[in-house]
């Protein structure tokens, strides 16, 4: 018998893959704020990679769930 996922479900799933996204988000900007990117990411280019792909999943979670993301754009880029 197949089990099908409910679309609530769903939502609670992309959420929680959102808030993953945010949090690597922060965690980035946390870095460098600190100057500790560095230790991490040893280019700036390396590190510019990370945060552009960090915000390209962000961005596809955000629009899955639906939400705003102007306040926290402005705060990441």
């Amino acid at each position: 018998m197949t089990k099908t996922v409910s679309a609530e479900f769903q939502y609670r799933i992309a959420q929680r893959e959102l808030y993953v996204a945010r949090e690597a988000l922060t965690h980035l900007v946390e870095l460098y704020n600190n100057g500790k990117w560095r230790l991490h990411y040893k280019t700036d280019v390396a590190f510019a990679e990370a945060v552009c792909e960090k915000r390209r999943v962000f961005d596809h979670w955000n629009s899955v769930v639906g939400g705003d993301s102007t306040g926290t754009r402005s705060a990441v880029q």
